[in-house]
């Protein structure tokens, strides 16, 4: 079989002979016919009154569509505006090398990211917030702190900076390169503070492969413990840019994160077919980015969150079609509509935490406010997420559909004008990196109602 620089080449090879067609016609009339037509083939239907689905046969169903829309539509590259064709052994090969586990970071920080099945009493490893939350140069490093200082949390994700020093950051220009040398330097100053300078990083956040190259600095940026950074663009599309990111994984030996955000509402559709086409993303981002671990993220495009029934259905899903036909590593990222220092946000959170039985690791999350407001961004809610995911460890289908149902009806009325919360400065004290008095009774007044519930947090 053939991985690493070959295959990738091999795949560049694809990109330059496969079939001409147009962008638009590919994403918007290809991909949305093919998928109504599996979703008809395979009769997969979502329950209005089920969030997390407890039928194995539906789980399969989604499997085999994704597989079958992959193997007949391929990936679209956007550079040469043809078809990267992807054959039934690619996948076969690309799911038979994969590992039971990988390791990520170094000394005390190690940590083994292995499969997960459902119902699985093994607990999740937690990536902390801030999945592209964007962040001010003056706070980034201080948010960053605030996440790492949390023994719960596993591993920390980048956000993107707004500007530098006030200044707006240039795309493909010096700013950017120097933008991301000082995101990769934060995030391991963040790790130092914390007493934790193992502790694995995924980044950069910044797409162009210039900038994710300057970043990489085994003494004050990312190491090759740390995770870079992929994605197959929604919907299957994938860009020469991204796989000269690839090319630089493989050689500095980085395991690769991957993500594709999926949109309820988009070129998908309905949740049916974007749970398919979720799970095809994931077979695609294994063979042409060859991801080594990756993460659920179908929003809606409208409410703007993952904490929706819609989206808490399509991570459940696609979780358990992924969990029960691969050893392919998955996490349930969590974008949440309410912003820190408010009940809502951890409801949200504990809501999408409950995809841990469906097969999958968490994070990144919780992240506030849809990622979209400057600075709404706190430790504390990614330490309550990987709490509450330890807490539904083991639990089973039946019983997390019906908690999920009761978490939802506490916060799904207040989509359309949910609580802002406050910013980082306001929710922590800076010189003692704790939150504020009124953020931790938040916190304690939620964890106890939840465990009112029947649900025990530690």
């Amino acid at each position: 079989m053939v991985l690493g620089n070959y295959k990738l080449f091999e795949i560049i090879e694809r990109a330059r002979n496969g079939p001409l067609i147009k962008e638009s016609e590919f994403e918007a009339k290809i991909i949305p016919t093919k998928l109504k037509e599996l979703v008809k083939e395979y009769d997969i239907k979502r329950d209005p009154e089920i969030l997390i689905p407890s039928d194995n046969n539906l789980a399969d169903c989604v499997f085999k569509a994704a597989f079958d829309l992959i193997i007949d539509l391929g990936v679209y590259c956007s550079d040469t505006g043809r078809i990267i064709k992807i054959y039934e052994e690619d996948i076969k090969e690309a799911l038979k090398s994969l590992p039971e586990k990988i390791i990520v970071g170094s000394g005390r920080e190690i940590r083994e990211i292995s499969v997960r099945s459902i119902e699985d009493k093994k607990p999740p490893i937690t990536i902390g917030a801030l999945a592209g939350g964007v962040c001010s140069s003056k706070n980034y490093l201080n948010i960053l702190t605030s996440i790492a200082i949390e023994p719960e949390v596993d591993i920390l994700c980048a956000g993107s900076l707004t500007e530098i020093d006030g200044k707006p950051i240039i795309s493909h220009s010096p700013i950017e390169i120097h933008a991301a040398q000082l995101e990769a330097h934060w995030m391991r100053e963040a790790a130092f503070r914390a007493g934790r300078p193992g502790l694995c990083l995924i980044g950069s956040s910044f797409e162009w492969v210039a900038a994710d190259i300057a970043s990489f600095n085994t003494n004050y940026g990312f190491r090759s413990t740390d995770a870079g950074l992929a994605c197959i663009i929604y919907p299957m599309k994938i860009s020469f840019n991204i796989l000269s990111k690839i090319k630089f994984y493989l050689d500095s030996g980085r395991p690769i994160f991957a993500y594709s955000d999926q949109l309820i509402g988009g070129f998908t559709r309905g949740a049916e077919e974007t749970a398919v086409s979720s799970v095809a993303h994931h077979l695609a981002n294994l063979v042409i980015n060859q991801a080594s671990f990756q993460e659920l993220n179908c929003q809606h495009i409208h409410y703007n969150n993952k904490s929706n029934r819609l989206s808490i259905w399509c991570h459940n899903v696609a979780g358990q079609a992924i969990a029960r036909n691969t050893k392919i590593i998955t996490h349930s990222e969590c974008y949440a509509s309410a912003g820190p220092c408010t009940e809502m946000i951890l409801y949200e959170g504990a809501a999408v935490a409950l995809s841990v039985v469906s097969g999958v690791n968490l994070g990144p999350g919780i992240v506030g406010r849809s990622a979209k407001e400057v600075d709404k961004y706190t430790g504390l809610e990614s330490k309550f997420y990987a709490e509450v995911g330890r807490a539904f460890t083991g639990m089973r289908r039946e019983d997390a559909n019906d908690l999920a149902k009761e978490l939802v009806k506490k916060y799904e009325d207040k989509f359309k004008n949910p609580p802002p919360g406050k910013t980082f400065d306001e929710c922590y004290d800076i010189k003692t990196m704790r939150p504020i008095k009124e953020w931790i009774e938040i916190y304690e007044k939620v964890k106890k109602e939840i465990e009112n519930l029947g649900v025990k947090i530690s």
